[in-house]
C-alpha cells in the first residue's frame, strides 16, 4: 500500500466531511461508523494493486534469465504484465 494508515484515516475523514457539507450523504450513524467503513473501502482497494504488484513479480520471475541477459527490460516487462493482470481482472487502478 503506498498509503499511510494515517492518511488513508485522513483521507476518509475528509472525504465523509465534504460529502455531508455539500449534502450528497446524510449519514445515519454516528460519522465515525462511515469514516471508518470508508477508511476499510479504500484499504481493500488500494491491497488490490499490492496483490496485483505480487502476482506480476511471481509472473516475472519465469523471465530472470532473460532479464539477467538483458534481452528483456525488467520495468516494462513488469508494466506489461501488470497491465495484462488488471485487464484479466477488470480492475481500475
Amino acid at each position: 500500500m503506498k498509503l499511510s494508515p494515517e492518511r488513508v484515516t485522513a483521507l476518509a475523514g475528509q472525504l465523509v466531511a465534504k460529502l455531508v457539507a455539500a449534502g450528497m450523504i446524510e449519514p445515519v450513524a454516528d460519522r465515525r461508523v462511515l469514516t471508518a467503513s470508508l477508511e476499510r473501502a479504500i484499504v481493500e482497494e488500494l491491497n488490490v494493486e499490492d496483490r496485483i504488484n505480487a502476482e506480476a513479480k511471481a509472473l516475472m520471475r519465469q523471465y530472470e534469465s532473460e532479464i539477467a541477459r538483458g534481452q528483456m527490460n525488467e520495468q516494462q516487462l513488469f508494466q506489461m504484465i501488470k497491465k495484462q493482470l488488471v485487464k484479466e481482472k477488470g480492475v481500475v487502478l
